[in-house]
């Protein structure tokens, strides 16, 4: 009987793998596009928020924000950023796809 259920078991196994579909690639291989970076302002006072939206096409797309300092609020496409003293500072996104391509912009804010 163990014989048996050890058979069974490998049986199933093996009809199982054949029975999956391989992808040979999960994208639909539209070619990432970072078309523009936008800010809702370039100056703003310390404390304030400045609205971003990164613009692109492509599968699977994910972002990522940085900036020299400062912080992020919400997430994907469009964020706001806001810091709590003066300078000139940069704000990054990068954009990533499913097949492994990343693209990047960046702006200058002026904080006063």
């Amino acid at each position: 009987m163990k014989k048996f259920t050890i058979v069974l078991l490998s049986v199933c196994v093996i009809m199982g793998m054949a029975c999956s579909k391989k992808s040979e690639n999960s994208g639909s291989n539209t070619p990432l596009v970072f078309t523009s970076l936008n800010a809702s302002d370039t100056t703003m006072p310390v404390n304030g928020l400045i609205s971003f939206t990164a613009v692109a096409s492509g599968d699977g797309l994910s972002y990522h924000w940085t900036a020299s300092y400062g912080s992020f609020i919400g997430s994907g496409s469009s964020v706001k950023w806001t810091v709590c003293h003066a300078d000139k500072f940069f704000v990054t996104c990068e954009i990533r796809d499913v097949n492994g391509n990343s693209a990047s912009k960046q702006c200058a804010i002026y904080v006063h």
